[in-house]
């Protein structure tokens, strides 16, 4: 069965740009099979009973009789993928953290990870601006070995829009497998650091009020402690920017700012604890290899992750993972970033996490060697746990 005669699924579906509540009617349909003549398609009353995409009816256009290419919400004329409306869930997630903590890196890689990992998935772009950002940063990564640029600050990032595949279980006598929607969020980081300002201030927290997991990235080499036991040659290319080469940073400020963000983004009371599910990630564990109190090679967070030769969530795995992370933030007299952790977010929503994005610094001339990522896939398939999609060890 086409998916777009397929019926969607009951669990509410937003428009990833303002966040209202989708359905075929507050979606707009358009036929391009015509560059020079497009035109809107409308649901007729069949489609509306039988909740399925229109197709074109439009006399000696080339697109009669087949489904749009292209929707916009009614309510604020964004572009949508037609078939979001058709899967069996729908995800998504934000990735927060200030300047230089590595989200563009991790999402590069944390992608490529997912196309090709043990996973029986096939993950497909679902509109041209996802694809051709995808490949893009794909190319400057694992092709020119360049990397990434930071997110631009007072430009929100267009969220992209994925579809899974779940072939893992699907039923050979069948013509149908499991459909995940998935839209990815990127938080500026510039403008995480200039919280409250104009802008795109509304937009970011459009993002994290419409996410069901936050990703939160903390870069260790704006710790005092780690600049000074890393090479200077290493922390140099390791750096994203500048200002972080010069400027330590206050991980307990960043936790408990980000944390009153996300509040008021969601309209979650200051006395309340933020009921979203939020993975704390640590980045760039390359860099601490070979620091003294840090993470030896018999240590679980430096191991090969499990996750997905299992197939499944291995949940002693990440427990050991963050106990690990937290008893070296311990070492480093980071326990207050520790404690704002907890007081800001349920224990059973939060998990502290450790990844590496490229498995080795840089080179001198900022060139990415070749690549190794080291646990990326780790939160989100925390998250399809949590929904679910993988099943728990």
């Amino acid at each position: 069965m086409s998916i777009f005669n397929s019926l969607f699924h009951s669990e509410e579906v937003l428009c990833p740009h303002c966040m209202r509540k989708l359905s075929l009617s507050n979606m707009r349909f358009y036929c391009t099979y015509e560059t020079e003549r497009h035109h809107e398609v409308f649901l007729s009353l069949l489609d509306k009973i039988h909740k399925r995409l229109p197709v074109c009816n439009r006399n000696f256009c080339k697109g009669k009789g087949k489904p749009v290419l292209e929707a916009v919400c009614r309510f604020c004329s964004e572009p949508l993928p037609p078939q979001i409306m058709f899967h069996k869930k729908y995800l998504r997630f934000c990735v927060l953290g200030v300047a230089g903590a590595g989200k563009s890196s991790y999402l590069t890689t944390m992608l490529h990870e997912l196309k090709y990992s043990a996973l029986s998935w096939v993950i497909q772009p679902m509109n041209s601006f996802t694809s051709k950002s995808a490949q893009a940063a794909d190319y400057n990564v694992y092709e020119a070995r360049h990397c990434p640029e930071g997110t631009k600050s007072g430009v929100a990032p267009t969220p992209q829009q994925w579809v899974i595949l779940d072939n893992s279980g699907s039923n050979q006598n069948s013509d149908e497998i499991p459909t995940y929607a998935l839209t990815i969020y990127d938080g500026a980081g510039e403008d995480c650091e200039r919280i409250g300002d104009e802008g795109i201030d509304e937009t970011i927290r459009h993002y994290i009020s419409g996410s069901k997991m936050l990703v939160i990235m903390f870069d260790p080499l704006l710790l005092t402690s780690v600049r000074a036991a890393i090479p200077p040659e290493i922390l140099n290319v390791s750096m994203a920017t500048e200002r972080q080469t010069s400027a330590p940073a206050n991980m307990v400020t960043m936790a408990n700012s980000l944390a009153n963000y996300i509040r008021q983004s969601c309209n979650i009371s200051p006395g309340k604890k933020i009921d979203r599910q939020a993975a704390i990630v640590i980045t760039k564990l390359d860099t601490l290899k070979n620091i003294p109190n840090a993470f030896g090679d018999s240590s679980t967070v430096m191991k090969s992750s499990p996750h997905s030769k299992a197939k499944a969530f291995v949940e002693a795995d990440s427990k050991m993972v963050d106990m690990e992370i937290r008893d070296w933030l311990k070492r480093q007299g980071e326990t207050a970033f520790l404690d704002a952790i907890d007081a800001n977010f349920m224990p059973n929503k939060v998990r502290v996490f450790g990844v590496s994005s490229f498995g080795q610094p840089p080179d001198r001339l900022k060139r990415l060697p070749t690549l190794t990522p080291h646990r990326v896939l780790d939160p989100i398939m925390w998250m399809l746990a949590g929904e679910g999609i993988v099943p728990i060890l």
